[in-house]
Parts: C-alpha cells; sequence; structure tokens
C-alpha cells in the first residue's frame, strides 16, 4: 500500500511531465524558445525539489515555494498574453494547479513532522 508522501510525489512527478512535454512540443512546433525554457524550467525545479541529495536538503522547502511560483506565474502569463482555451492548454494549466497543490502538500507533512 502506498503512503501519502508516495501519492503525492507521484501526483507532482506526473503533473511536471505533463507540462514540461506540453510546453516542450510547443516550442518546437511553433519555434518558441521560450516554450522550450519553460519546459527545462518545469523539469529542473522538478529534480531540485524531489532529488534525495544531502546538500540539496537545507533548500528543498524554498525550491517547493519557486516551483510554486514558477507554476503560478506559468498560469498568469498565459492568461494575460494568450488564454486561448485549447486542450494542450486546459491540460497544461490544470497539471501546474496540480503542481502547486501537491508541492504544497508536501511541505506541509514535512513541516508536521
Amino acid at each position: 500500500m502506498m503512503d501519502s508522501k508516495m501519492v503525492t510525489r507521484i501526483l507532482l512527478s506526473m503533473a511536471v511531465l505533463i507540462t514540461a512535454v506540453i510546453h516542450l512540443y510547443l516550442g518546437m512546433v511553433y519555434d518558441a524558445f521560450i516554450f522550450i525554457l519553460n519546459g527545462i524550467g518545469f523539469l529542473g525545479l522538478w529534480g531540485l525539489f524531489l532529488l534525495p541529495m544531502a546538500f540539496l536538503r537545507p533548500y528543498r522547502r524554498w525550491v517547493g515555494f519557486v516551483l510554486m511560483g514558477y507554476s503560478a506565474i506559468t498560469i498568469l502569463l498565459w492568461a494575460v498574453l494568450n488564454g486561448k482555451l485549447d486542450v494542450a492548454s486546459i491540460s497544461a494549466k490544470l497539471a501546474e494547479l496540480v503542481i502547486i497543490v501537491t508541492v504544497w502538500l508536501d511541505l506541509q507533512r514535512v513541516e508536521q513532522k
């Protein structure tokens, strides 16, 4: 049986991979380097947040806040600059909301210990 930590991290991983793949795909299709950077940014922050390396442990909370902020800024910029309601946009924005919620839940779980 999986515990809440594992479920939260699996959901986070799925959401990051979904939004990263969507942004990388859009970056290649529309030749928009900003989408590629956004996808790489999600993957990098995801790695920093979940990697079990001792030297990253003191910064994990801050990386979580940055990942939540990065997701929120991505949603905000989409709404301001584009705002199209297509399958890719809705999927990416839902995944980014899941990122915010799962990172917050993970950080709350750690703080309660």
